[in-house]
């Protein structure tokens, strides 16, 4: 009974401080929001100073939590994180800036109407983290956020703290951006669906595609919109004009990346059969004992083998025709495609990272997961005085209408001249009818 009281004390304790971040984190955009787009990115981008003085830290930070060499930590997560950070200091306030329509494209009857299309932030974004990056993805997703206008508050994974505790007391305190935008909440699962609650206006999530359901069920009673960052399956297809060598040791080296533990990593070997066991014997030297490579004869049969995945991350083609290679990529159902290579591209700061089915939806990272921190928001602004809509609509109105659609939208010189001397016919007759009344 003990135990239980007990429990329930935690986890109120929990709830209370979920709630408080949440609100603190809320009150810092208010001001945060306010602040010019290119002051905000200027700000992110001084951090890579202070990143590069504490990459070591860092790395190591991120090694504890599964642990994995710092040398391949500064490479996968260090190196992507700074990257990001120029990218956005350098490109983000032509992204986010406001985007104007004036006569150009008008409809006529819109005479004296232009707008703007600004992109405003959320609000407060709540990023789940996951276990296996879990100093890049949090972050790098983090500062997306915050160059938008948005605060952030950071679930990490299980015993994944201390890389985003790190970031935020020893990188985020020695910047110009004020500390109660990033909060950082406990660790639980209860936690998430706290701030969820508690009202944040948009969320990232990263894991497995069940726990992803299951959060997109907890988001759905507030009507959260979200981006879902999930599990991937991902094919490699080597066709057979491939570089076998080059085919085996991206193979080996997505096996090897994070012991595996990547969202990207090879799950299916399609190899055509005419090169079959010449790409099995280059991978047993890597240490790749795979013995179920998937043999085919062609395209469809490669296609056909993954037209049924439940997942859609991303696949990889190795290929000596890049036009070959281009053209089956187009018939592949994936979030995204490497050519050549296996997931480093991915980690081009410009490239935006997502998958569709089972692995998600929505996008992170590069312009576009940049736009996801935002919503557009148009302001329409009219300066004609001549406004007839807001009369009341008359009978002979009808004629006026349909003699305009025919004239705008009718095809054939001949019938749109006769439109238009009926047009301008009805007008006149509704001119007179207007100064009589």
């Amino acid at each position: 009974m003990i135990a239980v009281l007990n429990e329930r004390k935690v986890r109120a304790a929990e709830t209370a401080e979920v709630r408080d971040a949440i609100g603190t984190a809320r009150k810092a955009q208010r001001d945060w929001a306010q602040v010019p787009i290119r002051d905000r990115a200027k700000r992110v981008g001084r951090l890579r100073a202070v990143i590069a003085r504490s990459a070591g830290q860092l790395a190591e930070a991120a090694a504890l939590v599964s642990q994995r060499p710092i040398g391949e930590k500064l490479t996968s997560e260090v190196l992507p994180l700074l990257e990001s950070a120029r990218f956005l200091a350098r490109e983000a306030p032509g992204i986010l800036r406001t985007a104007r329509f004036g006569s150009r494209g008008r409809p006529l009857w819109l005479h004296g109407s232009s707008f703007e299309i600004q992109r405003k932030p959320f609000g407060v974004v709540l990023i789940v983290g996951p276990a296996n990056y879990p100093l890049f993805i949090p972050i790098v997703q983090m500062l997306h956020a915050l160059v938008a206008g948005n605060a952030v508050a950071i679930k990490p994974a299980e015993n994944a703290t201390a890389p985003v505790a790190f970031f935020a007391e020893e990188i985020l305190r020695r910047s110009a951006i004020p500390e109660s935008l990033v909060q950082i909440l406990p660790e639980t699962v209860e936690a998430a669906s706290d701030a969820a609650r508690f009202g944040v206006d948009k969320a990232i999530f990263t894991g497995s595609s069940e726990n992803g359901r299951d959060f997109l069920a907890v988001l759905a009673k507030t009507n959260t919109p979200s981006v879902m960052e999930l599990s991937g399956a991902d094919a490699v297809f080597v066709r057979a004009d491939a570089d076998v060598m080059l085919a085996a040791k991206a193979i080996a080296f997505g096996l090897r990346l994070n012991a595996g533990n990547t969202c990207m990593a090879p799950h299916l070997i399609v190899v055509h059969h005419a090169i079959a066991r010449e790409l099995t014997a280059a991978l047993r030297p890597l240490g790749v004992r795979r013995t179920d490579l998937c043999q085919v004869r062609d395209d469809s049969e490669a296609l056909d083998i993954v037209a049924f995945e439940e997942h859609g991350l991303g696949a990889a083609i190795f290929s000596r025709s890049e036009r070959d290679a281009r053209a089956f990529a187009d018939r592949l159902a994936t979030g995204f495609v490497t050519i050549n290579d296996i997931i480093v591209p991915t980690a081009d700061p410009r490239f935006p990272f997502g998958g569709i089915r089972g692995s998600g939806f929505g996008v992170t990272r590069g312009a576009e997961g940049l736009l996801e921190m935002t919503y557009p928001r148009p302001v329409a602004i009219r300066r004609a005085r001549f406004l007839p809509h807001l009369d009341e609509l008359q009978e002979s109105d009808v004629e006026l209408f349909t003699t305009f659609i025919s004239t705008v939208h009718g095809r054939g010189l001949r019938r749109r001249g006769l439109s238009l001397w009926k047009l301008l016919r009805a007008g006149r007759r509704r001119m007179r009818n207007a100064k009589q009344q």
